[in-house]
């Protein structure tokens, strides 16, 4: 049974947000999910909307909340929890573990849980008229094989790179402040540097979320770099024309600047794979590799309101009026009573 959260659900989801995974990567880095407020929240409508499932005759339950802007054309998953499976023999406290996440294929329980719940997620996103949901899950995690079993498939994988405290001396900054006159060149940029199959579920360059720097050369903008400050961590997104492929150091180093790292406020930079040459910069400039990951999506039907039947017999009973005229044919009238023939 799945069902919308509900006021009673509160100590179940307070209960299980300890033991889930959050499927937004920059939401669990830079904001500490709390997915008890989010489903507070979606009680009066809003933009978390939370799920619970619980077993019909058995005792696993657990819940997913997703966050679906209306602004924007593309939902993501927010958070999704199960109960516990008990433990039937010693192997389960042997998993092989990698960067925190287990690597052991998931149980029955669990796909049990996800597929319901990942289910009534693409139809809550589909009635709000979103085109598509996002998920960014481990590339060797359990959770990729239960979103494929969901319909979900990799359209990109990115990499996730963190910087803790940065000694670097200070240079010259070549980035200046995104001016309303650079909207369009930032634009043009996602549309040269985004492959286009991942153009459709990777929204353009959020411009008036967060801090927007270019790198112009020779009036031609090369660069956008894209802070956004959250409240434990700062995330950074890199659009980086190829041509300017040699300058990647001082970019680099110019956004450390605007946003300096420290160890209670990294910074974390997300970088796709389509521009994997930039993560050699972001190595030199003393990043480690936190994670790698693979973006899922599934599309969605949006829903179509079904036309008035009084205006259907309107149009039904209307005929066609047509618009060049019809001309009949008619014989020649006959010559002393005799009908006119062609001469041969």
């Amino acid at each position: 049974m799945i069902r919308p959260f509900q006021l009673r659900d509160l100590a179940l989801v307070h209960r299980l947000s300890e033991l889930g995974i959050s499927l937004h990567t920059e939401s669990a880095l830079t904001k500490n999910v709390y997915p008890i407020r989010g489903a507070l929240t979606s009680l009066v409508g809003g933009d978390f909307p939370t799920y619970v499932w619980k077993a019909a005759k058995r005792s696993e339950m657990g819940f997913i909340q997703l966050h679906l802007e209306r602004e924007s054309h593309h939902g993501h998953i927010l958070y999704l929890s199960t109960s516990p499976e008990p433990e039937t023999n010693e192997s389960n406290d042997t998993d092989e573990q990698e960067n925190g996440r287990s690597t052991s294929s998931p149980s029955e329980a669990e796909t049990s849980a996800w597929l319901p719940l990942l289910d009534q997620a693409v139809v809550e996103t589909g009635q709000r008229g979103l085109h598509s949901l996002v998920a960014e899950v481990d590339e060797v995690g359990k959770e990729l094989p239960l979103l494929r079993r969901a319909g979900f498939v990799v359209y990109t994988r990115q990499d996730i790179w963190v910087l803790q405290e940065s000694d670097l001396k200070k240079n010259g900054k070549i980035l200046t402040p995104r001016r309303a006159v650079d909207d369009w060149d930032v634009q043009l940029l996602y549309a040269n540097t985004v492959p286009r199959l991942v153009q459709l579920v990777e929204p353009t360059p959020p411009i008036y979320d967060g801090e927007g720097w270019v790198l112009r050369e020779e009036n031609e903008l090369t660069a956008f770099v894209h802070i956004h400050d959250g409240p434990a961590a700062t995330w950074m997104r890199l659009y980086i024309h190829p041509n300017a492929e040699a300058q990647i150091d001082d970019i680099v180093q110019s956004a450390l600047q605007v946003k300096p790292p420290t160890s209670s406020h990294p910074i974390y930079c997300c970088v796709r794979r389509y521009q994997s040459w930039v993560q050699n910069g972001l190595e030199r400039m003393g990043f480690c590799l936190w994670g790698s990951q693979a973006v899922m999506v599934k599309h969605t039907v949006s829903h179509l309101p079904k036309p008035a039947p009084e205006m259907a017999r309107v149009v039904d009973g209307q005929r066609v009026t047509p618009t060049t005229p019809f001309v009949p044919h008619y014989d020649k009238p006959h010559t002393n009573g005799k009908a006119r023939h062609k001469k041969a």
